[in-house]
């Protein structure tokens, strides 16, 4: 049994996270904490396995007692023993370039007998479906396997206790339902499972509990019954994500579009030995509408992004706009990609330079008005890179629209976002959509899609499947693509 009493914890630039936690998990209890970003899950989370304090320093009041034992009183070691931790972006918790060789490096530091770790890995693999990643160069694995063998560790191991960070934030659907998998099968053994999460659809029949944060405090806790009862309108004025995906409708259609982009001769291969990665011999594009791209891992997705974007110099495919063939040099300036990860595209001190590097004739007053559209004004002084990683995201999407490019790219803008901001982030695709901007959006996100997109481009093994009318008549398509 877990009980969580009284605890605070301020980090040590003063920032307070928790405020007199209260709660009771009993064995074999599943735990999901949710709750707007920012609201103290990540936080709770790492008191639990012992991050906080002996990683993240502060000031901590009140005790976490786990089976009898406090786990303020107890080394990482102990505590990392006795709970197994999943983080959000799995590649922080790696020690080993090899699948197998990372599989078994934590029981072998406890110094499990090497036959038993052996055995583990072969028991485990074959439970949870995973054979096909081992002996695999984990840098070569795709987001959404990287998390399941960071899961599957947990797994061989043997943890009771097993303590998740958001770990579908960057999976796309038919990954989450292997985690689901995971989490029934940790679930009919009697593991203690917590889950920080904002995505909610998948957890609906697996979760006991549901427990919302709200400023480092308790808000609500909900039983699984009364939490599968919330209409959308109680979880988004929680700030919390759709439960039940199929009772969404999508946005009205956008008014008709100002013409097509017409692409021609879209084929691509990395190496003149492999097969073609992009194999779109005509394509048309509605301009100023937002079109998601769809499509499993290894669809082509990245590689059309980067080819329309001008970063591929050797593709020779040709885009025409009002009448006019791109060459190579202009598709640099005429299309802007905003990164998953943003921090690959923040270069300047602060932010308001930031702005300045898209568009050096931007005066104060005028960068003022941008960073208050994206509700980023009050960080103007201070490094982009210490902004959270909603206000990051902010920063490159205002830097993108400053650069007056006629086309956007979105690489998976609502990753990681809660409810209330994936919602503020797809309006301002739409705002950006309505402002003359083409917009092309790469994602997972059901709910993303069904709030900005006009059209959706399924994209498989480098060619076009489907191509349609993000509308009523073809919500079935999108349906069946999700496995909704």
């Amino acid at each position: 049994m877990i009980e969580i009493q009284n605890l605070s914890f301020n980090y040590a630039n003063g920032d307070q996270v928790l405020k007199e936690i209260n709660l009771t998990i009993q064995n074999g209890e599943v735990i999901c904490l949710t709750g707007a970003s920012g609201c103290g899950k990540t936080t709770l989370t790492n008191t639990l396995n012992g991050i906080i304090p002996h990683f993240y320093h502060g000031d901590i009041e009140g005790d976490i007692v786990i089976n009898g034992e406090s786990v303020l009183e107890q080394s990482v070691y102990e505590v990392s023993k006795k709970s197994g931790s999943v983080f959000q972006n799995p590649r922080s918790q790696f020690f080993c370039l090899n699948t197998t060789s990372e599989l078994a490096f934590e029981p072998e530091n406890y110094g499990t007998d090497p036959e038993q770790i052996k055995n583990n890995i072969e028991a485990s693999t074959q439970m949870l479906r995973m054979r096909h990643l081992l002996d695999r160069e984990i840098f070569n694995l795709s987001g959404g396997e990287k998390q399941l063998i960071a899961c599957t560790a947990v797994q061989i191991q043997g943890h009771d206790l097993i303590i998740l960070d958001e770990p579908s934030s960057n999976l796309d659907f038919k990954t989450i339902i292997k985690l689901k998998h995971m989490l029934e099968i940790w679930k009919s053994e009697g593991k203690t499972i917590i889950i920080a999460e904002h995505r909610l659809h998948y957890l609906m029949d697996v979760v006991d509990r549901f427990v919302v944060l709200k400023d480092g405090m308790l808000s609500q806790i909900f039983s699984n019954a009364s939490f599968n009862q919330l209409t959308h309108e109680a979880l988004y004025d929680l700030g919390l994500r759709a439960t039940h995906l199929r009772q969404i409708m999508p946005k009205p259609t956008r008014n008709e579009s100002q013409g097509q982009l017409i692409m021609n001769d879209f084929r691509f291969k990395y190496k003149s030995h492999l097969p073609l990665s992009l194999n779109i011999q005509n394509l048309e594009i509605p301009k100023g509408k937002v079109t998601a791209i769809v499509g499993h891992n290894g669809s082509g997705k990245s590689t059309f992004a980067r080819c329309l974007t001008g970063i591929e110099r050797k593709f020779k495919g040709h885009i025409i706009h009002e009448s006019e063939i791109w060459n190579h040099k202009q598709r640099l300036n005429r299309v802007y990609l905003v990164m998953q990860d943003v921090n690959n595209q923040l270069f300047a001190e602060r932010v308001d330079e930031e702005l300045k590097l898209s568009n050096h004739d931007l005066d104060d007053a005028t960068i003022q008005k941008r960073l208050r559209q994206y509700a980023i004004s009050e960080h103007i002084d201070r490094h982009p890179l210490s902004l959270s990683g909603g206000e990051k995201q902010r920063l490159a999407i205002a830097s993108a629209v400053e650069t007056k490019r006629d086309i956007l790219i979105f690489d998976e803008p609502s990753s990681g976002l809660d409810g209330a901001r994936m919602r503020e982030m797809s309006e301002i695709i739409n705002h950006l959509a309505d402002l003359g901007h083409t917009i092309f959006v790469i994602t997972h996100d059901y709910e993303l899609l069904l709030a900005c997109a006009d059209e959706v481009l399924h994209l498989e093994h480098g060619c076009v499947k489907q191509q349609y009318a993000m509308d009523i008549t073809h919500l079935a398509d999108i349906q069946n693509f999700f496995e909704i």
